[in-house]
């Protein structure tokens, strides 16, 4: 009987396996190497790209802070600068007001019938008493006063008889009124109609006639 040795054989595919198993190794090793090294690269890219947009939040942030910081010292200065004009306003109005509305007032006085004898300002409301001829040149007055702008509220306390000079009838008015130092930036109201003012001195002068 013929016997064969096959033990090389068996030594030759064992040797050939583990030579495959450990090729099979070593590509799974360089694969997960290369996946890690990968990994790592996308990992650090991502974790760069993070810390720049940290850093140029950062810098907008800064930047926000200094054009806040703007904003406010320019609102410090426009409040004293607003200050400052208040002050000065406030002190034209003291000096200069009190002229301009005794300026405005003889400018609207409308003839020479009708006159003052006596004025007094207590803060921003005037009292003005004073004589006329005709019923009609209270009212034409009151009307140039509605349309001045340093007046407003323009109110009628009396027209009455008064002593008649050289046989001429005299009568005496009294109106009281807010007064706009600086003037109003508003539009004058509306004035009443002439013929309403010029009935409610006439009915005055009657009131005043019968007491």
């Amino acid at each position: 009987m013929i016997k064969i040795n096959l033990l090389p054989v068996k030594e030759d595919k064992l040797i050939a396996e583990a030579k495959g198993f450990l090729a099979i190794c070593l590509i799974s090793i360089v694969v997960v190497v290369a996946l890690v090294v990968s990994n790592s690269s996308l990992l650090s890219a991502r974790e760069q790209e993070s810390k720049d947009r940290i850093a140029e939040a950062d810098a907008e942030i800064a930047k926000l802070k200094s054009i806040m910081g703007e904003i406010k010292n320019l609102k410090d200065k426009k409040a004293k600068l607003q200050e400052k004009m208040d002050m000065i306003i406030k002190l034209q109005e003291q000096n200069i007001g009190p002229v301009r509305v005794l300026d405005e007032l003889s400018l609207k006085i409308p003839s020479n019938k009708i006159w003052a004898d006596k004025l007094v300002i207590k803060g921003n409301k005037l009292e003005l008493d004073g004589k006329t001829l005709e019923n009609q040149e209270v009212a034409n007055f009151m009307k140039q006063l509605e349309n001045s702008l340093f007046f407003s509220n323009i109110n009628l306390k009396k027209v009455t008889k008064d002593k008649a000079v050289q046989g001429v009838t005299v009568l005496s008015y009294g109106l009281n009124t807010t007064v706009h130092f600086a003037g109003r930036q508003e539009q004058p109201q509306q004035p009443a109609k002439p013929a309403e003012q010029q009935q409610a001195a006439e009915s005055a002068a009657q009131t005043g006639a019968n007491q």
